[in-house]
């Protein structure tokens, strides 16, 4: 009866990590030189909020991808993310593609700028 405790604790532990493990996935760091909030959507899902000169993480697959930003003030557009496996930057079990966003363009940062800044931030 025991060994049936534990198998059944070790199956509820398992399935309570699941969630976890899958929250693990890679992350677009988008980081916002705008002076106000920014709405960024990726590929038409909800948009998540970018501070004001700060930064915000969203889950994302390697591949190309669609954001739409926009902020107070006039700022309107539509950019493409080409990102690939080989760009992750990895940094405390976690990996990460970055993005800054411009008045008026994206701007994809190299493998060594995303990596300053992830560190900085976080």
């Amino acid at each position: 009866m025991i060994r049936w405790a534990y198998a059944g604790m070790a199956v509820l532990g398992a399935a309570l990590m699941a969630p976890a493990a899958m929250a693990a996935g890679p992350v677009l760091h988008i980081s916002s030189h705008l002076a106000k909030a920014s709405r960024v959507s990726v590929d038409g899902r909800p948009a998540v909020s970018a501070p004001g000169y700060g930064s915000v993480n969203t889950p994302v697959a390697a591949g190309k991808h669609s954001l739409k930003v926009t902020s107070p003030g006039g700022v309107a557009y539509t950019g493409a993310l080409t990102l690939a496996p080989s760009s992750l930057m990895h940094w405390h079990g976690r990996d990460y593609w970055c993005v800054n966003l411009l008045k008026d363009q994206l701007e994809p940062y190299s493998h060594d700028e995303c990596q300053e800044e992830v560190t900085d931030a976080g």
